[in-house]
């Protein structure tokens, strides 16, 4: 009998590796989730920041002070969020949050005035929300390490979607059952985080049972381990990195003047004649163009054409233009197209920060920087809201405070604009001392 005629065993397939287990793919919907309620409540509040202006007849600073204390808190509080998220973790971090926002949200319901909602919807909210932000980034960090780097830019989506469908879930709701009804819907679609905060830890290694025959020689080995470093409730070492600091100081700018325009936003077009519901239709617009700019993210981050500073000063650029159109914005199709801009410009650097953070700082002290990072842009968030409601009193309307948030945008990038080449500079010099020093 021939050789070649024998029955050959068949070679069993290949199982193809995947590329994220069941539990990632279930933190990755989770932080979704979380960041999508974390932009969605406050961009639903810039849309009822109109009502508290005629419902307790306040000025239009105080009734922005909720509105920038709620996006501000969420930043302020980002270095009491990245202490507790190295002391219990990133999951219980997230729940915390969950409940804080939750009860502050419900307890709005029964606030008399404008001030007791600067305390529950602005402050207690907005900290909540800084929780469950930090929380979900320090999670993803830890579970799926220098991959966040491109989820970053699928994660951040929910963003630009929250701002994009809330503006209108929240006006039809406030159509239907008040402003006050509604803040009891979003307390209850708010508690949803903490389903999704379960799974929001890296696996622990199963040790192996130890056989019965073998003696157990434990005590042995562990008083040859080193003992384990405690985990540090902040890295300081964080200051001696100049490029974050410049990268801090550049956000911080930059999220202010964004934030300080944004929250005015529905009352500038309610006040120029355009009305509510085509305001709102702006807003969504702006959310969608901050959602297409994920996919200039995406190309610049496959390319690598362009450095990150690099990026956030032409984000910086086109942010100051964008403001200045809305400045002089008395056509309504000069509105839409400065909220597109800024919108794009926005989407832009938010998608990037959290990968640039962890490139700069380093995976391990990457909850302090993003903490802090988040503290500093959320305390310009606070004080620009007021600002610019306070300018638009004095000034009877709304011109010159984007006008000066527009600049603030133009001369920060700019001056950090020379940061690459003054470094560019040393670096040259230097070469050319070693060449010199080594012919």
């Amino acid at each position: 009998r021939d050789v070649s005629d024998t029955p050959q065993e068949p070679t069993p397939a290949k199982k193809k590796k995947r590329r994220y287990t069941t539990k990632q793919y279930m933190v990755l919907v989770g932080a979704w989730v979380n960041l999508y309620m974390c932009i969605a409540i406050p961009s639903s509040l810039t849309v009822i920041y109109v009502e508290f202006i005629y419902h307790f007849d306040s000025s239009r600073a105080n009734a922005g002070l909720v509105v920038s204390l709620c996006g501000g808190m969420r930043g302020c509080a980002g270095i009491l969020a990245g202490l507790i998220v190295n002391r219990i973790g990133a999951k219980w971090t997230i729940f915390l949050g969950s409940v804080f926002t939750s009860s502050g949200i419900f307890t709005s319901y029964f606030a008399p005035n404008v001030i007791v909602l600067c305390i529950t919807l602005g402050a207690i909210t907005g900290t909540g929300y800084s929780f469950i932000n930090v929380g979900t980034f320090v999670a993803l960090g830890d579970i799926f390490g220098k991959k966040i780097s491109n989820l970053s830019i699928l994660i951040t989506m929910a963003r630009p979607l929250a701002a994009m469908t809330m503006p209108i879930i929240i006006k039809f709701l406030m159509d239907a059952y008040g402003w006050r009804s509604s803040l009891l819907l979003l307390s209850a679609f708010n508690l949803h985080i903490c389903a999704f905060c379960i799974v929001m830890s890296p696996d622990k290694k199963k040790l192996a049972p130890i056989p019965q025959d073998v003696e157990d020689t434990s005590s042995e080995v562990d008083s040859t381990k080193p003992e384990k470093k405690p985990k540090k409730f902040f890295h300081l070492s964080v200051f001696n990195e100049k490029m974050y600091l410049v990268f801090m100081v550049l956000l911080t700018f930059l999220n202010s003047s964004y934030s300080g325009a944004t929250t005015v936003m529905v009352d500038v077009g309610v006040g120029r004649g355009f009305g509510l519901n085509r305001t709102v239709f702006v807003l969504t617009l702006r959310a969608l163009s901050a959602l297409c700019s994920r996919s200039i993210s995406a190309i610049i981050h496959r390319t690598k054409c362009i450095s990150n500073i690099s990026m956030l000063c032409f984000t910086g650029l086109s942010q100051g233009c964008g403001l200045l159109i809305l400045s002089y914005s008395i056509n309504y199709s000069y509105f839409v197209l400065g909220n597109v801009i800024i919108g794009m410009s926005g989407g832009t650097r938010n998608c990037m920060t959290p990968a640039i953070i962890m490139g700069l700082v380093g995976i391990e002290r990457y909850a302090s920087g993003l903490g802090l990072t988040t503290t500093m842009t959320g305390f310009g968030e606070v004080i620009s809201g007021p600002l610019a409601g306070k300018i638009a009193d004095i000034s009877s309307d709304y011109q010159l405070s984007l006008f000066l948030s527009g600049m603030i945008s133009l001369i920060s990038a700019s001056l950090v604009m020379l940061v690459p080449a003054v470094m560019f500079w040393r670096s040259h010099c230097q070469k050319n001392e070693e060449t010199t020093e080594n012919p």
